[in-house]
């Protein structure tokens, strides 16, 4: 009789997961430094490639992750949810293979960035309950996330580069419909367990968040700082390919920008003990300022991958913002309030930033200026930053005192 090696089941569920943050960020990796162009080329404007790319950001605007989610906790499979989802992210990308009308585009977008805007929180949601179930490192099963963010726009870009083929070579998109296609195949593998339930607050207390002024001051801030960095998600890549330079000066970018953010992840808990919350906010949109204004100004494929070190101040914007959050809130509404931060960042700012990005572009016919543009956008949420840092600053010293 054939016994079971539950040791090996153990690990093999472990790789499931690994392999679901690589495989995912593999694609968007992909879509993310090359789909813009690859639109570009095909002879879009850039309001319709911000319309096309801002869908996943305008999911995020109308709730779709809380519905997903919503649906999750309902039925107690959260497995079962990243199937399907999993599966509509693999049709929503596999009709841009064969269509070239920017209706038809447009529609198989949508169901792609209705679908995948899901997949992170539920995914995070699985793996956190996972590691707790069994004492794993949480930690180590993420970072498999940028690892495939990094490798998947850097191949392509390669490929492309050395492959002699143009911006808008169909391999662009058979590499995105391929990682999403071994991501579906692998979530079947993934093991059955249950997100952990949270309280929800009631009305009356996720009211009472916005009558504190310094912490509707901040959603403001953080909300208008990302919309400033849109420039670069959408058109970075039209800028290299404006300049003359290959693929894969996107894809090195892309890739020194991701590896940066980890760097800054693993030693952030010590930048914080260091330096503050507030500091680090302030700090992270002053890197934001000289990248933007650097990229603008300069024409060499070595400083527009090496300055992409400062990258980082994205995530290090985001984890100070939450860790903000945490801090700034009751503990029955942390959840609420970083769901508010969520939404009025990478909903509502993203949104409003790629459609602005859109018209912008289509007005001055260079993506150099939006660069130019974003750095003086900056402006209002660095001021914004420093007033709540100091009005906050003087509030503390007045109660020791």
């Amino acid at each position: 009789m054939l016994i079971p090696n539950f040791s090996n089941l153990f690990h093999i569920m472990n790789n499931v997961i690994r392999a679901f943050y690589f495989l995912f960020h593999v694609g968007l990796g992909c879509v993310g430094a090359f789909l813009p162009t690859y639109l570009k080329t095909e002879g879009f404007s850039g309001k319709e490639i911000s319309f096309i790319i801002s869908l996943g950001a305008f999911c995020g605007l109308i709730g779709v992750p809380l519905l997903w989610g919503w649906i999750s906790d309902r039925i107690q499979k959260p497995q079962l949810i990243l199937k399907i989802l999993s599966f509509g992210t693999f049709v929503g990308s596999v009709p841009l293979l064969f269509l070239k009308d920017y209706w038809f585009i447009f529609g198989s977008f949508f169901i792609y960035s209705f679908c995948s805007i899901g997949i992170m929180g539920i995914l995070d949601a699985v793996t956190s309950t996972r590691a707790k179930e069994h004492g794993l490192d949480f930690g180590k099963l993420r970072l498999f996330a940028p690892a495939g963010w990094f490798l998947g726009s850097v191949c392509l870009g390669y490929y492309i580069d050395l492959s002699g083929k143009t911006w808008n070579d169909v391999s662009v998109i058979v590499a995105i419909v391929v990682s999403f296609g071994l991501m579906f195949l692998n979530s079947l593998g993934l093991p059955k367990t249950t997100a952990e339930k949270q309280d929800r607050p009631g009305w009356d207390e996720i009211k009472a968040l916005f009558k504190k002024s310094h912490l509707v001051l901040f959603y403001i801030m953080a909300m208008i700082n990302i919309m400033g960095i849109a420039a670069y998600w959408v058109y970075y890549g039209p800028l290299v390919e404006s300049l003359g330079l290959s693929p894969s000066v996107v894809g090195l970018s892309v890739g020194v920008g991701t590896l940066s953010e980890v760097v800054f992840m693993y030693f952030f808990d010590k930048l914080k003990k260091w330096f503050g919350i507030h500091l680090l906010i302030i700090f992270s949109i002053v890197m934001s300022m000289i990248r933007w204004v650097i990229i603008a100004n300069t024409s060499s494929e070595f400083v527009l991958v090496g300055i992409q070190v400062l990258h980082s101040e994205i995530a290090l914007f985001t984890l100070a913002c939450v860790s903000f959050v945490t801090d700034n809130v009751p503990k029955k509404l942390v959840t609420t309030g970083q769901t508010i931060f969520y939404t009025m960042t990478y909903g509502i700012g993203q949104y409003v930033g790629i459609m602005l990005m859109g018209y912008l572009y289509d007005y001055y016919g260079s993506a150099a200026k939006l660069f130019i543009v974003s750095a003086f956008i900056h402006i209002v949420p660095l001021l914004l930053a420093v007033y709540n840092w100091v009005v906050l600053k003087r509030k503390q010293e007045l109660v020791a005192a």
